[in-house]
């Protein structure tokens, strides 16, 4: 216990160059710490918008329709399928659609888009798309010819409220038909991809025209209660359905954003790495200075019976002392900046545009978890430790006699 006071006592003997270090430390964990929480915000804001809006949790498809994206290969008996389903405690909630490629027509020109049948009452507990309704309605009743576009495409087309269109594809015998449509909704969402090429109609009409059954589908949407089921609810839909059914999580439909949540956890680390070396080298470097300017000091310890290992305990204890508190304030300010930005977010609306041309918001609100905190604490314990190496090396090969003659 004596050791520890002494330490502490030790770092504050030139304030100046322990308050530098401390500072330095500081705002080392706010820059890494705010910077890997804006990133990893950022993350999650563009997993959330694929699984509520576009791709869902889980999907389910006949494996040739994946392939060839041909009406001929659907899912029978869905009505069954999603009932099944539904039962599972893991899934909120489950919607069949049906795909189709299709050429869509205005009067001033037509455009490749995908036809999303859906049943609207379903649809809207599996996507939040109904929220994204910039103008209009999402679908009326008692109408069957409603067409929801995008805000994108209603520019690219010409179309407004209540303006009519033709869809142009394929009914499930491989004819060629036509149908009329009427603009009743106009949304946008924060992914110009995905608008561009997804306009959604009424599911049953649409399975009327192409010659499907009410228990039709090129595909079943799964939504879950938790994203941290969902390795565990896939395996489970999996037993539910059989080999003959295609199950694949949003991590498998969409590779990228799996890939970009495994980047992301990397580059946290690689920052917070680098920022704690980087700091190391600068503790290093100021107890090396305090212990030669202490070198009479540590001699006549020595040389009245202090030992090696409590040397080596006293260094160590100063290290930690200039490394945690550093740490601990840092940490603080970075809490406390995360979690206000976290819930005010911070508005990029200058780069919206480019944003939103990748699936990105352009409103960002940063987040971390418990376990990067536990992370830095550990990572700031090796830095503590390592940058005690060298000092102690230094301290301990000291001869008590010969320190004690020099002038």
């Amino acid at each position: 216990m004596e050791i520890i006071k002494i330490a502490w006592r030790n770092i504050w003997r030139n304030k100046a160059r322990s308050l530098v270090i401390l500072i330095s430390v500081s705002i080392g964990m706010v820059g890494g710490i705010f910077a890997t929480a804006a990133m990893i915000g950022m993350t999650n804001q563009r997993i959330d918008t694929a699984i509520k809006t576009e791709i869902s949790h889980i999907q389910l498809h006949n494996p040739k329709f994946i392939d060839n994206q041909e009406q001929e290969y659907y899912l029978e008996n869905t009505d069954e399928l999603v009932a099944k389903i539904s039962k599972s405690n893991s899934v909120s909630a489950v919607s069949t659609r049906l795909k189709i490629s299709a050429m869509i027509s205005s009067a001033e020109t037509a455009s490749g888009v995908i036809i999303n049948g859906v049943v609207p009452a379903d649809e809207m507990k599996i996507s939040n798309l109904s929220t994204k309704i910039i103008e209009g309605e999402y679908f009326t009743e008692n109408k069957t010819n409603d067409i929801v576009i995008s805000q994108k495409l209603a520019d690219k087309l010409k179309l407004g409220i209540k303006s009519k269109l033709v869809l142009t594809f394929q009914d499930a015998d491989g004819n060629i038909v036509s149908n009329n449509y009427k603009v009743c909704g106009i949304y946008r969402t924060n992914n110009q991809m995905f608008d561009e090429m997804q306009v959604f109609v009424k599911k049953a009409p649409l399975g009327d025209i192409c010659g499907y059954d009410e228990n039709t589908a090129q595909e079943i949407a799964v939504l879950l209660n938790n994203n941290e089921t969902l390795t565990e609810t896939e395996d489970e839909i999996k037993s539910i359905v059989g080999d003959k059914i295609l199950v694949r999580s949003w991590k498998k439909i969409s590779p990228d954003l799996g890939m970009l949540t495994d980047m992301m956890a990397q580059y946290s680390g690689y920052i917070l790495g680098i920022i704690l070396m980087a700091l190391a080298f600068g503790i290093i470097n100021t107890m090396l200075m305090a212990i030669l300017e202490r070198k009479k000091e540590l001699g006549m310890m020595m040389a009245i019976g202090m030992n090696k290992p409590k040397i080596r305990a006293m260094i160590v204890w100063e290290t930690v002392f200039l490394t945690f508190t550093g740490t601990i304030v840092g940490m603080t300010i970075a809490q406390i900046l995360v979690s206000y930005f976290g819930k005010v977010g911070i508005n990029l609306a200058m780069y919206a545009e480019g944003f939103e041309a990748v699936g990105f918001e352009a409103m960002l609100y940063p987040a971390l978890n418990t376990g990067f905190y536990i992370q830095v604490v550990v990572l700031t314990v090796f830095t503590a430790l390592f940058s005690a190496i060298f000092p102690i090396r230094r301290a301990i090969k000291m001869n008590p006699a010969e320190v004690l003659r020099t002038e």
